[in-house]
């Protein structure tokens, strides 16, 4: 299932860090990384047009509303088609978000490209009609039924995982649809992402704005979904309700829990913990590698610049020559690329199996399962934040990151949690959903690094202009620990990472 909050974080990485520059002729073209499935239509439901070998390049035309899949051919024009965006290399300084939007399925009549300035002005051209007759989608968990196509829009109840439904129209960009349940007991709307669809797309449906009027019948008898108050959260965060966001129950999170928790009053480098204890001997046991660490995150975690450069002997530890001893012992695997690291990934994406690197992972594997099986770790360093903040509530955030930590758990690696970069443009965002990392960690009682705090005496927060990305090392040297390179978010992040580390391999591994 793809999940539109997981869909649009990916892309986030991809196109601030080329910034919004127009796509113009290249020196080089987008090519694709892996072996890749072309597909007529930009989803996993399409026929297959060929299989692209890793490095076909390709000439892009077309991209869907959110970029997760981009419509191009080969550059002798044998196969066009649509890819899966995740899966392509792009050359420097191009950016997908600038290809125009289309529907087009390949080998088939044409939609009509959709207009980003016409959908927000409910004046897109006509889509086709929706299959008649029957169930064409289901729940894929238990959702909240709405009044209208939003959040603001009153719940009329909800219905559980795996209810048939039968569609009828969507909303102006098709993230919510209008459907019944196939008993015709229940009607309303539908968040999109956690509907899955059956041979027919949302866009294929006609568009509506029709508000049903609250009080009717909801599933199995069900009341409407309690809600808590608002919380006002100031600086633009928007306030989350209840245990439900965005149609999807997750169960209860309470905002309380952290609204006193100082953020700048954690250390920056973390210990060793006896749960940490438990986990590497429960690890060690089952075969787990006592020389492996794995990287879970984003692009943050996905480059070079993070530890890689220790494993190479291209570093110098200044005043920290006691941390010899730990990059000896990690060694190699300091540098492995990570299959639960890539640009864009987050909590959640991290844990779907779509993400998944197809030519290494097994089917059905996640990314982070992927990578826990390859590499075989002891330890997992987990950073996610940057990209969450802006495509998912806290309550999701917090969902999903707990079950990153608890699965981890339960494969018998030491997780070790990591605070995130500032977000300059979303302070009360980052400070708020850095209070939950903290949480977590203190909950589940495993080591914590609160690269926040570590990075908040540096010039900009240690991050690029664009106010977020880790700034970029001097001549490249991410690992040296001199005093003339610390100023720099990187080498900072590496510094108390690598201090984290050897205290967990001390404390708990010795």
């Amino acid at each position: 299932m793809l999940r539109k909050t997981s869909l649009v974080s990916l892309i986030v990485c991809l196109v601030l860090i080329g910034g919004l520059l127009p796509v113009t002729a290249q020196d080089s073209l987008p090519y694709a990384t892996y072996q890749l499935t072309m597909r007529t239509g930009p989803g996993t439901d399409y026929d297959v047009v060929t299989y692209l070998a890793p490095g076909t390049a390709l000439v892009l035309e077309a991209r869907n509303d959110d970029i997760s899949w981009v419509l191009g051919h080969t550059e002798d024009g044998a196969f066009r088609g649509w890819v899966y965006s995740i899966y392509l290399t792009y050359p420097a300084g191009y950016a997908a978000a600038r290809l125009g939007v289309s529907s087009e399925i390949v080998g088939a009549a044409q939609a009509p490209a959709q207009d980003t300035q016409a959908q927000s002005g409910g004046d897109a051209a006509p889509a086709a009609a929706a299959p008649a007759g029957g169930v064409n989608a289901y729940a894929v968990y238990d959702l909240n039924v709405r009044s209208g196509p939003g959040t603001q829009n009153s719940s009329l109840g909800y219905i559980s995982g795996g209810t048939a439904l039968v569609l009828e129209a969507r909303n102006a960009d098709a993230s919510w649809v209008l459907a019944q349940t196939a008993d015709g007991t229940v009607r309303g709307w539908f968040y999109s992402i956690y509907i899955k669809f059956e041979g027919v797309s949302a866009w294929n449906l006609p568009e509506s704005g029709e508000v049903i009027r609250a009080g009717g019948a909801t599933a199995g008898g069900a009341a409407e979904q309690s809600q808590a108050p608002a919380v006002n959260l100031g600086g633009g965060v928007p306030p989350t309700t209840g245990g439900a966001y965005d149609g999807v129950v997750i169960g209860s999170f309470n905002l309380s829990t952290i609204a006193g928790l100082d953020i700048a009053a954690v250390p920056a480098v973390g210990g060793s913990t006896p749960r940490a204890r438990d986990i590497f001997l429960a690890g060690r046991a089952a075969g787990r590698n006592p020389n492996v660490v794995a990287k879970v995150g984003d692009c943050s975690s996905a480059h070079w610049y993070f530890l890689s450069q220790f494993a190479w002997g291209q570093y110098n530890l200044g005043p920290y020559t006691d941390l010899q001893g730990v990059i000896n012992h990690f060694g190699e695997s300091l540098a492995y690329n990570s299959e639960a690291a890539h640009n864009g990934y987050n909590v959640n994406t991290v844990m779907n199996p779509d993400y998944a690197n197809p030519g290494v992972c097994q089917p059905g594997e996640s990314p982070m399962d992927c990578e826990y099986r390859v590499h075989n770790p002891s330890v997992a360093i987990i950073m996610f934040g940057t990209s969450d903040l802006l495509v998912m509530s806290a309550y999701e955030f917090d969902f999903y990151l707990r079950d990153v930590v608890r699965l981890t758990i339960e494969q018998n690696v030491v997780p070790i949690l990591s605070t995130f970069p500032s977000n300059t443009g979303f302070w009360n965002h980052t400070v708020l959903y850095n209070q939950i990392v903290i949480k977590i960690a203190q909950d589940y009682g495993i080591p914590l690094i609160n690269l926040w705090v570590a990075l908040e005496s540096l010039p900009n927060h240690g991050v690029e202009d664009d106010g977020f990305h880790l700034d970029t090392p001097p001549n490249d040297n991410s690992c040296y620990l001199t005093a003339d390179y610390l100023d720099n978010g990187y080498n900072v992040r590496n510094l108390v990472t690598l201090q984290t580390l050897d205290a967990v391999w001390k404390g708990a591994m010795q």
